[in-house]
């Protein structure tokens, strides 16, 4: 996602600069160990070629490992780049201002569009989903609340539950098979069983730890994983099949042969298992326990509420159906945007309108809208946060321990290259003793590496799991968001409204009104949505998950009084607000008053001429009447 600046931040700062100081100091440690690995080469060229050698790609390996571990750790302790466009949407973005860094986060996306429809219709959330397989199940039944966390979470604890699980069924495995062995069900070959099996369990357990390690990847943590028990099952099988093998296999030997393997099990194998066993069990209880009190902490503060605010009306209304769409979006939800950031669409802006004759017609839309999410601090405990920095730094104490103990494995593998150059220069004429000897000799030596072996293996993926799991706790975070799904439908007419021009009136407004019966239904809720923020460009493009859906009926409240306001001011009469056009319609009325008033002023004062000749028809009428008296 690209960098937007804007100087209205959203204010989210770096969390991950304790993690980060942890790392820079393990690293720096690694950088020491493979500058002493370094130093020894110059003075073991003129004695040893061949350690040289070793020590040269030893020390280059190390630090290789310690630059890039340093550098990990001081690049989390830099300044933090969030851009205004973060973090990734819900569902495609279909926003046009947004175009871009919807196309680059699109495969990040967690929900569509219908899915976050069917929440809101539903109150319901598709984030907590049903885990998949026996041992998942298990896990979610010890820990119900599990179910209400994201997916990386969930699947961190899924992934040390089904490694405490491999644990155990290994060991009964182991326990019938040594059963088995001694018992007598295999013969003779009871005595090697028992070593074989221990390092076969030793390598098993050991892939099993660093398979959970692998597992908890990022690129790993983006849905939810299945854990099954057929690993399990394999387990029980194969525990009852080696033996039989095994024991197959030692009765065809002479019984010489079968004296030797037995001396060669016993000074070699037996004892570096067993060690390394007990290694690997403390380890994993020491991640267990030192990540159970996070995973305890982060489950209470769980609010799995799916609770949505809901507004179904009919409403009469002289407006077209298309500014009811535009008002909403361009004003209403515009009006809602956090720090000015444009709103998320999910559901495209595409109102239908169907018109029939005679100005009728029906109408249908909906909208789909997420405000910028507004970041939102986890409040964790004291206790979360002193264990979290523990876990942190024991951690990083392992990753050392881890590069230490590789350090010494290669030195003693290379003890163990030189002792058999010298023991097998040259064998003929040696007696039996001295073989005896020469093999008891390079039994220690090569026990002694395997210990060293399987003990780097085992520090190394324990102090991975242990990293990665805690760095989740680090890089979650929370944002609150408005999320608004609206449906409209209803019918329209169209009609003229007349106003002025009376019978002395010149002047006519004349409008088309549409009358629109509305029936819109909408249905906002107050979301609270987690993501796992990283170091990098790419710092809060993982995907984002819907955990809390809270009512919010003064948002609703606020957003219902707008629009019906809106619809309120509506005009059905064309007016003129314009200055100049109000000063014509003025000079016009002028005009009219003027034209009306100038035949009344004809009527109400006649002419001299009109006078003298209705003074002359008077006078004549009283003459007339007057001789009629007379006669």
């Amino acid at each position: 996602m690209a960098y937007d600046f804007g100087t209205n931040t959203l204010g989210i700062s770096n969390p991950f600069k304790p993690e980060g100081a942890t790392k820079a100091v393990s690293g720096l440690a690694i950088l020491i160990l493979g500058v002493v690995a370094l130093l020894g080469v110059a003075e073991d060229l003129k004695t040893d070629l061949v350690l040289a050698w070793v020590n040269a790609l030893l020390g280059l390996t190390l630090l290789t490992l310690g630059l890039r571990h340093t550098g990990i750790g001081l690049f989390q302790l830099f300044k933090y780049f969030v851009g205004r466009s973060v973090p990734t949407s819900l569902a495609y973005n279909h926003n046009p201002s947004e175009k871009q860094n919807a196309q680059r986060e699109r495969s990040q996306t967690a929900y569509d569009a219908q899915e976050l429809e069917s929440m809101l219709m539903g109150r319901k959330n598709a984030t907590f989903t049903e885990p998949e397989g026996w041992i998942a199940r298990l896990i979610h039944t010890l820990l119900p609340r599990l179910i209400f966390s994201p997916y990386p979470i969930r699947n961190f604890v899924q992934a040390l539950g089904g490694l405490v699980c491999a644990t155990i069924v290994g060991l009964i495995a182991f326990g019938a098979a040594y059963f088995v062995s001694v018992s007598g069900l295999v013969g003779n070959a009871g005595v090697i069983i028992t070593p074989i099996l221990s390092v076969l369990l030793l390598i098993y357990l050991i892939a099993q730890w660093r398979s959970t390690s692998n597992s908890l990847a990022a690129s790993n943590m983006r849905e939810l994983q299945a854990k099954t028990a057929a690993s399990l099952a394999k387990l029980l099988v194969f525990a009852i099949v080696v033996p039989i093998v095994v024991g197959f296999t030692y009765n065809q030997l002479s019984a010489n042969a079968a004296q030797q393997t037995q001396q060669v099990l016993a000074n070699v194998v037996a004892f570096d298992a067993w060690w390394n066993l007990l290694l690997l069990i403390l380890l994993v209880l020491t991640v267990i326990g030192l990540s159970w009190v996070m995973i305890r902490e982060r489950l209470a503060l769980a609010n799995p509420s799916t609770e949505v605010s809901e507004f179904r009306e009919n409403l009469q209304e002289s407006v077209h159906p298309n500014e009811i769409f535009i008002n909403i979006e361009n004003i209403v939800l515009a009006n809602r945007r956090y720090k000015e950031i444009p709103n998320r669409m999910y559901q495209e802006f595409d109102p239908k309108l169907e018109e029939q004759s005679q100005g009728k017609g029906s109408f249908k839309g909906k909208l789909l809208i997420e405000t910028q999410p507004e970041y939102s601090q986890l409040t964790f405990s004291a206790k979360f946060s002193a264990f979290r920095l523990l876990a942190t730094v024991a951690a990083q104490i392992m990753v050392f321990v881890g590069a230490l103990l590789f350090f010494f494995t290669v030195q003693d593998g290379y003890q163990l290259y030189q002792y058999m150059a010298q023991q097998l220069v040259n064998l003929d004429g040696l007696s039996q003793a001295r073989v005896d000897a020469i093999l008891q000799g390079f039994g220690l030596q090569l026990s002694g590496f395997l210990v060293l072996l399987f003990s780097w293996l085992t520090v190394s993926a324990g102090a991975k799991i242990l990293a990665r799991g805690t760095h989740l706790f680090w890089s979650e975070m929370q944002f609150s968001s408005l999320l608004m799904w609206m449906k409209t439908e209803g019918t329209f007419t169209e009609s003229k409204v007349s106003t002025g021009m009376s019978i002395h009136d010149s002047t006519r407004s004349e409008n088309v009104v549409v009358r629109s019966s509305i029936t819109p239904w909408i249905i906002t809720s107050r979301v609270m949505t987690s993501t796992f923020a990283t170091t990098g460009t790419k710092n809060l493009e993982m995907p984002r998950y819907v955990m809390q859906m809270d009512k919010n009926n003064q948002e609703l409240q606020g957003i219902v009084g707008e629009i019906t306001q809106f619809l309120r001011k509506r005009e059905a009469i064309a007016s003129i607000t314009n200055e100049q056009d109000l000063s014509s319609a003025e000079n016009i009325y002028r005009v009219n008053e003027a034209s009306r008033a100038k035949p009344e002023r004809l009527k109400a004062e006649p002419s001299e001429a009109e006078k003298g000749k209705l003074e002359e028809q008077a006078a004549g009428k009283l003459r007339q009447d007057d001789a009629n008296e007379s006669a």
